[in-house]
Protein backbone atom coordinates (compact mmCIF):
# COMPACT_ATOMS: atom_id res chain seq x y z
CA UNK A 1 0.00 0.00 0.00
CA UNK A 2 1.14 3.21 -1.02
CA UNK A 3 1.09 6.36 1.27
CA UNK A 4 0.41 10.00 0.56
CA UNK A 5 0.81 13.14 2.05
CA UNK A 6 0.39 16.08 -0.58
CA UNK A 7 1.78 19.41 0.18
CA UNK A 8 -1.38 21.85 0.11
CA UNK A 9 -0.87 25.72 -1.09
CA UNK A 10 -1.06 27.49 2.18
CA UNK A 11 -3.25 30.39 2.46
CA UNK A 12 -2.06 34.18 2.54
CA UNK A 13 -0.02 34.33 5.38
CA UNK A 14 -0.59 31.37 6.60
CA UNK A 15 1.86 28.21 6.64
CA UNK A 16 1.59 25.49 4.45
CA UNK A 17 1.21 22.00 6.46
CA UNK A 18 0.34 18.18 5.13
CA UNK A 19 -2.43 15.97 5.04
CA UNK A 20 -3.99 12.61 3.98
CA UNK A 21 -5.43 12.12 0.20
CA UNK A 22 -8.57 11.10 0.58
CA UNK A 23 -9.06 7.22 -0.13
CA UNK A 24 -10.45 7.14 -3.60
CA UNK A 25 -7.71 9.40 -4.61
CA UNK A 26 -4.64 7.55 -3.57
CA UNK A 27 -5.18 4.91 -6.23
CA UNK A 28 -5.15 7.38 -9.00
CA UNK A 29 -2.47 9.80 -7.82
CA UNK A 30 -0.17 6.62 -7.37
CA UNK A 31 -1.19 5.74 -11.14
CA UNK A 32 -0.85 9.40 -12.85
CA UNK A 33 1.58 11.28 -10.78
CA UNK A 34 5.13 11.38 -11.82
CA UNK A 35 7.98 11.14 -9.24
CA UNK A 36 10.71 13.20 -9.52
CA UNK A 37 13.12 12.37 -6.25
CA UNK A 38 13.59 9.69 -4.80
CA UNK A 39 14.95 8.14 -0.85
CA UNK A 40 15.37 5.80 1.83
CA UNK A 41 14.05 7.90 3.83
CA UNK A 42 11.59 10.94 4.36
CA UNK A 43 13.83 12.96 6.05
CA UNK A 44 16.07 12.92 2.75
CA UNK A 45 13.60 14.47 0.80
CA UNK A 46 13.50 17.52 2.63
CA UNK A 47 15.78 19.89 0.64
CA UNK A 48 13.48 19.32 -2.68
CA UNK A 49 10.14 19.82 -0.74
CA UNK A 50 11.31 23.22 0.18
CA UNK A 51 12.48 23.92 -3.04
CA UNK A 52 8.74 23.25 -4.53
CA UNK A 53 7.27 24.95 -2.03
CA UNK A 54 9.29 27.89 -2.72
CA UNK A 55 8.47 27.67 -6.30
CA UNK A 56 4.79 27.00 -5.28
CA UNK A 57 4.91 23.79 -7.53
CA UNK A 58 2.49 20.99 -5.69
CA UNK A 59 3.65 17.78 -4.53
CA UNK A 60 2.68 14.58 -3.27
CA UNK A 61 5.16 12.11 -1.09
CA UNK A 62 4.43 8.70 -1.89
CA UNK A 63 6.20 5.18 -0.24
CA UNK A 64 6.67 1.87 -1.64
CA UNK A 65 8.82 -1.26 -1.25
CA UNK A 66 12.09 1.11 -2.49
CA UNK A 67 11.59 4.10 0.07
CA UNK A 68 10.10 7.76 -0.19
CA UNK A 69 9.54 9.57 -4.04
CA UNK A 70 8.56 12.87 -4.21
CA UNK A 71 5.45 12.88 -7.50
CA UNK A 72 4.12 16.01 -9.12
CA UNK A 73 1.30 16.19 -11.15
CA UNK A 74 2.51 15.58 -14.80
CA UNK A 75 1.40 18.76 -15.94
CA UNK A 76 4.10 20.34 -13.70
CA UNK A 77 6.50 17.57 -14.32
CA UNK A 78 9.03 19.46 -16.41
CA UNK A 79 9.23 22.36 -14.08
CA UNK A 80 9.66 20.28 -11.05
CA UNK A 81 12.36 18.20 -12.60
CA UNK A 82 14.16 21.44 -13.53
CA UNK A 83 13.95 22.39 -9.83
CA UNK A 84 15.07 19.47 -8.54
CA UNK A 85 18.16 19.53 -10.98
CA UNK A 86 19.04 22.62 -9.76
CA UNK A 87 19.05 22.21 -6.47
CA UNK A 88 20.12 18.54 -6.31
CA UNK A 89 22.09 18.21 -9.93
CA UNK A 90 21.44 14.87 -10.97
CA UNK A 91 19.55 13.90 -8.59
CA UNK A 92 19.16 12.81 -4.53
CA UNK A 93 21.42 10.17 -3.84
CA UNK A 94 20.33 7.16 -1.80
CA UNK A 95 22.47 6.37 1.15
CA UNK A 96 23.88 2.46 1.70
CA UNK A 97 21.70 1.12 4.40
CA UNK A 98 23.49 -0.25 7.22
CA UNK A 99 23.90 -3.98 6.97
CA UNK A 100 22.69 -6.47 9.36
CA UNK A 101 24.21 -9.03 10.71
CA UNK A 102 25.45 -12.00 8.68
CA UNK A 103 27.99 -14.06 10.95
CA UNK A 104 27.82 -16.83 14.00
CA UNK A 105 26.11 -15.60 17.31
CA UNK A 106 29.62 -15.40 19.00
CA UNK A 107 28.33 -17.88 21.59
CA UNK A 108 30.65 -20.72 20.91
CA UNK A 109 33.56 -18.20 20.83
CA UNK A 110 33.09 -16.56 24.23
CA UNK A 111 32.81 -20.10 26.07
CA UNK A 112 36.39 -21.14 24.17
CA UNK A 113 37.63 -17.54 25.81
CA UNK A 114 36.62 -18.01 29.20
CA UNK A 115 38.27 -21.51 28.93
CA UNK A 116 41.55 -20.19 28.21
CA UNK A 117 41.34 -17.18 30.32
CA UNK A 118 40.54 -19.65 33.07
CA UNK A 119 42.36 -22.79 32.67
CA UNK A 120 45.99 -21.25 34.22
CA UNK A 121 43.88 -20.35 37.69
CA UNK A 122 42.46 -23.86 37.51
CA UNK A 123 45.32 -25.71 36.94
CA UNK A 124 47.17 -23.78 39.59
CA UNK A 125 43.69 -24.19 41.83
CA UNK A 126 43.68 -27.91 41.84
CA UNK A 127 48.18 -27.76 41.70
CA UNK A 128 48.70 -28.72 38.23
CA UNK A 129 50.53 -25.75 37.68
CA UNK A 130 53.78 -24.52 39.38
CA UNK A 131 53.56 -21.20 40.86
CA UNK A 132 56.72 -20.08 38.71
CA UNK A 133 53.81 -20.27 35.15
CA UNK A 134 53.06 -16.74 35.95
CA UNK A 135 57.11 -15.97 35.62
CA UNK A 136 57.06 -18.12 32.77
CA UNK A 137 54.94 -16.06 30.67
CA UNK A 138 54.34 -12.49 31.85
CA UNK A 139 54.84 -9.53 29.70
CA UNK A 140 58.52 -8.55 30.81
CA UNK A 141 60.53 -5.89 28.89
CA UNK A 142 63.94 -6.70 29.95
CA UNK A 143 63.35 -10.19 29.23
CA UNK A 144 61.61 -9.42 25.64
CA UNK A 145 64.50 -7.15 24.68
CA UNK A 146 66.82 -10.40 25.69
CA UNK A 147 64.91 -12.60 22.83
CA UNK A 148 61.95 -14.07 25.28
CA UNK A 149 59.45 -13.17 21.98
CA UNK A 150 57.03 -15.43 23.77
CA UNK A 151 55.99 -12.91 26.11
CA UNK A 152 54.00 -10.73 23.48
CA UNK A 153 51.54 -13.11 23.49
CA UNK A 154 51.42 -15.33 27.18
CA UNK A 155 50.59 -12.32 28.98
CA UNK A 156 46.89 -12.64 27.69
CA UNK A 157 45.88 -15.45 29.45
CA UNK A 158 47.40 -14.28 32.83
CA UNK A 159 45.60 -12.49 35.70
CA UNK A 160 46.69 -10.59 39.15
CA UNK A 161 43.97 -11.74 41.10
CA UNK A 162 40.33 -12.76 40.96
CA UNK A 163 38.42 -9.27 40.59
CA UNK A 164 41.44 -8.51 37.41
CA UNK A 165 40.04 -11.98 36.08
CA UNK A 166 36.42 -11.42 36.47
CA UNK A 167 36.29 -8.34 34.91
CA UNK A 168 37.93 -9.00 31.75
CA UNK A 169 35.87 -12.48 31.59
CA UNK A 170 32.83 -10.31 31.34
CA UNK A 171 34.28 -7.90 29.04
CA UNK A 172 35.50 -11.15 26.62
CA UNK A 173 31.53 -12.61 27.15
CA UNK A 174 30.61 -9.16 25.79
CA UNK A 175 33.22 -8.46 22.72
CA UNK A 176 32.80 -12.08 21.62
CA UNK A 177 29.21 -11.84 21.34
CA UNK A 178 29.49 -8.41 19.42
CA UNK A 179 32.32 -9.88 17.37
CA UNK A 180 30.91 -13.32 16.03
CA UNK A 181 27.49 -11.53 14.51
CA UNK A 182 28.99 -8.87 12.83
CA UNK A 183 32.45 -10.00 11.43
CA UNK A 184 32.58 -13.56 12.48
CA UNK A 185 34.13 -15.15 15.64
CA UNK A 186 37.17 -16.78 13.83
CA UNK A 187 38.48 -13.67 11.85
CA UNK A 188 37.72 -11.15 14.44
CA UNK A 189 39.33 -13.26 16.81
CA UNK A 190 42.58 -13.74 14.50
CA UNK A 191 42.77 -9.94 13.84
CA UNK A 192 42.31 -9.62 18.24
CA UNK A 193 44.98 -11.81 18.83
CA UNK A 194 47.54 -10.64 16.22
CA UNK A 195 47.03 -6.88 17.41
CA UNK A 196 47.06 -7.81 20.80
CA UNK A 197 50.37 -9.48 20.30
CA UNK A 198 51.88 -6.42 18.22
CA UNK A 199 50.59 -4.19 20.85
CA UNK A 200 51.85 -5.73 23.78
CA UNK A 201 55.70 -5.42 21.69
CA UNK A 202 54.94 -2.47 21.56
CA UNK A 203 54.84 -1.31 24.73
CA UNK A 204 57.39 -3.64 26.29
CA UNK A 205 59.80 -2.50 24.06
CA UNK A 206 59.57 0.74 25.32
CA UNK A 207 59.32 0.49 28.94
CA UNK A 208 62.02 0.43 31.31
CA UNK A 209 63.91 -2.58 32.75
CA UNK A 210 61.92 -4.32 35.22
CA UNK A 211 58.90 -2.95 33.57
CA UNK A 212 56.06 -6.19 34.43
CA UNK A 213 52.62 -6.56 32.81
CA UNK A 214 50.07 -9.28 32.33
CA UNK A 215 46.55 -9.45 31.50
CA UNK A 216 43.64 -9.93 28.98
CA UNK A 217 42.60 -6.06 28.26
CA UNK A 218 45.08 -5.49 25.84
CA UNK A 219 43.09 -7.64 23.52
CA UNK A 220 39.44 -6.34 24.65
CA UNK A 221 40.92 -2.51 23.88
CA UNK A 222 41.77 -4.13 20.55
CA UNK A 223 38.64 -6.14 20.07
CA UNK A 224 37.06 -2.59 20.53
CA UNK A 225 39.27 -1.31 17.52
CA UNK A 226 38.79 -4.63 15.47
CA UNK A 227 35.04 -4.07 15.60
CA UNK A 228 34.92 -0.57 15.06
CA UNK A 229 36.98 -0.75 11.36
CA UNK A 230 35.51 -3.76 10.99
CA UNK A 231 31.43 -2.48 10.98
CA UNK A 232 33.57 0.70 8.55
CA UNK A 233 34.51 -1.59 6.17
CA UNK A 234 31.08 -3.71 5.95
CA UNK A 235 29.62 -0.55 3.39
CA UNK A 236 30.67 2.99 4.74
CA UNK A 237 30.11 5.47 2.15
CA UNK A 238 32.66 7.88 1.79
CA UNK A 239 30.38 11.36 1.88
CA UNK A 240 27.75 9.96 4.38
CA UNK A 241 24.36 11.59 3.78
CA UNK A 242 23.96 13.81 6.83
CA UNK A 243 25.11 13.96 10.41
CA UNK A 244 22.44 11.44 11.62
CA UNK A 245 23.74 8.44 8.81
CA UNK A 246 27.59 9.11 9.54
CA UNK A 247 26.87 8.45 13.49
CA UNK A 248 25.39 5.58 12.36
CA UNK A 249 28.56 4.32 10.77
CA UNK A 250 30.76 5.44 13.18
CA UNK A 251 29.02 4.74 17.11
CA UNK A 252 31.02 1.33 16.98
CA UNK A 253 34.35 3.05 16.73
CA UNK A 254 33.31 5.89 18.73
CA UNK A 255 32.17 3.62 21.55
CA UNK A 256 35.58 1.81 21.95
CA UNK A 257 37.26 4.84 21.90
CA UNK A 258 34.71 6.28 24.91
CA UNK A 259 35.38 3.14 26.50
CA UNK A 260 39.02 3.80 26.17
CA UNK A 261 39.11 7.22 27.94
CA UNK A 262 36.88 5.90 30.39
CA UNK A 263 38.26 2.94 31.96
CA UNK A 264 41.50 2.47 29.68
CA UNK A 265 43.04 5.50 31.28
CA UNK A 266 43.46 4.05 34.74
CA UNK A 267 41.88 7.26 36.39
CA UNK A 268 45.34 7.40 38.47
CA UNK A 269 45.38 3.65 39.32
CA UNK A 270 49.43 3.16 39.74
CA UNK A 271 48.59 -0.98 38.70
CA UNK A 272 46.41 -0.30 35.16
CA UNK A 273 48.95 -0.48 32.19
CA UNK A 274 47.46 2.59 30.45
CA UNK A 275 50.17 2.05 27.41
CA UNK A 276 48.98 -1.70 26.90
CA UNK A 277 45.21 -0.35 26.54
CA UNK A 278 46.32 2.33 24.14
CA UNK A 279 48.54 0.60 21.89
CA UNK A 280 45.54 -2.72 22.28
CA UNK A 281 43.19 -0.28 20.70
CA UNK A 282 46.03 1.33 18.36
CA UNK A 283 46.82 -1.98 16.87
CA UNK A 284 43.13 -3.25 16.22
CA UNK A 285 42.48 -0.66 14.32
CA UNK A 286 45.60 -0.45 12.36
CA UNK A 287 46.05 -3.82 11.61
CA UNK A 288 41.94 -3.76 10.71
CA UNK A 289 42.56 -0.86 8.45
CA UNK A 290 45.58 -2.54 6.46
CA UNK A 291 44.37 -6.41 6.62
CA UNK A 292 43.58 -6.66 2.78
CA UNK A 293 41.60 -10.34 3.63
CA UNK A 294 38.08 -9.36 4.88
CA UNK A 295 36.01 -12.52 4.36
CA UNK A 296 31.92 -12.92 3.85
CA UNK A 297 30.56 -12.72 8.13
CA UNK A 298 28.48 -15.27 7.09
CA UNK A 299 31.38 -17.86 5.27
CA UNK A 300 32.99 -20.40 6.82
CA UNK A 301 36.08 -18.50 6.82
CA UNK A 302 34.90 -15.81 9.13
CA UNK A 303 33.02 -18.01 11.39
CA UNK A 304 35.61 -20.88 12.15
CA UNK A 305 37.70 -21.68 9.13
CA UNK A 306 40.36 -19.60 10.73
CA UNK A 307 39.91 -20.55 14.26
CA UNK A 308 43.34 -22.22 14.09
CA UNK A 309 45.39 -19.57 13.66
CA UNK A 310 44.84 -17.78 17.09
CA UNK A 311 44.24 -20.78 19.04
CA UNK A 312 47.98 -21.62 17.66
CA UNK A 313 49.52 -18.81 18.44
CA UNK A 314 48.73 -18.81 21.93
CA UNK A 315 49.28 -22.50 22.30
CA UNK A 316 52.41 -22.15 20.66
CA UNK A 317 53.78 -19.17 22.95
CA UNK A 318 52.87 -20.93 25.79
CA UNK A 319 54.43 -23.97 24.28
CA UNK A 320 57.71 -22.11 23.99
CA UNK A 321 57.28 -20.35 27.47
CA UNK A 322 57.77 -23.62 28.49
CA UNK A 323 59.82 -25.34 26.95
CA UNK A 324 62.40 -22.36 27.56
CA UNK A 325 61.61 -22.44 31.32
Amino acid sequence: MVSHHPHRRPAAGGHGSAGAWPEAGAQSLEESWVSVAQGGRIDQLQVVRLALEAQGIAYGIARDEHGWRVVVPPGLAVVAQREVQGVLGEGLPVPKGLPKPQGDRGWGAALLVLALLWLLPGLAGLGLAPLAVTDWGVGDAAALRDGDLWRVLTPLLLHGDVPHLLGNSLMAVLMACTLGPWLGSAYAWTLVVLAAGLANGANLMLAGDGFRSLGASTALFAAFGVFGVGRLQQGAPLRPQGLLEALRWTAPLGAGLAWLLLFGLGGGEERVDVGAHLWGFAAGVLLTLGNPFRPAPAGPAARWGLAPIPLGLLAGAWLWAVLAA
